[in-house]
């Protein structure tokens, strides 16, 4: 095999291990916050996109219910998923849910990613993995869905159900 022909596999490979090597060290055990029914984990983010800033706390959230979402856009699972939240987004925006994510990808390759997909979420960028930590994440991507409440909600049958669900219980007679 000629050394040119390696170096796709080789690029994968390396791809695939430092992969392996970001999920692990995030993946540390939940803090005692993280149970449904509790406050949600506060989040540390140093900058952001789409309306989200170094400033933003999870709690500025509170009195709507929000997606809230944890992702890479390199990780295939990701990529998979998080078609689903820009259309939740997009269907549900209206009707008072927030969706807010955080990453810790490049700032300038995550913008082009989200621009070219005409996603207009708002995007966190935590380059320490402590928002994850605190999650208690096991695999990308941690999908949480908050109440109004600012509480962890758990939930079966899909998400969509579910806040479609929470939304009807936030309504005021």
């Amino acid at each position: 095999m000629h050394t040119s022909s390696r170096r796709p596999l080789l690029a994968l490979l390396c791809l695939s291990l430092v992969t392996a090597l970001v999920v692990s060290s995030i993946a540390a055990p939940a803090h005692a916050a993280n149970k449904v029914g509790a406050l949600a984990p506060k989040i540390s983010i140093t900058d952001g996109i789409n309306g989200v800033t170094a400033k933003t706390k999870i709690s500025d959230y509170k009195g709507s219910v929000t997606l809230f979402v944890i992702w890479l856009p390199i990780c295939p699972h990701c990529k998979k998923f998080m078609p689903t939240v820009a259309n939740l987004h997009k269907k549900y925006a209206a009707k008072g849910l927030k969706v807010v994510t955080v990453t810790h990808g490049k700032k300038k390759w995550t913008i082009k990613y989200l621009y070219d997909r005409k996603w207009t979420f708002g995007v966190g960028f935590d380059w320490t993995g402590a928002t994850a930590k605190r999650y208690g994440m096991k695999r990308m991507p941690g999908v949480y869905l908050l109440g109004a409440d600012n509480k962890l909600r758990s939930y079966t049958g899909t998400l969509e159900q579910a806040i479609k669900d929470e939304l009807a219980a936030t309504k005021k007679p």
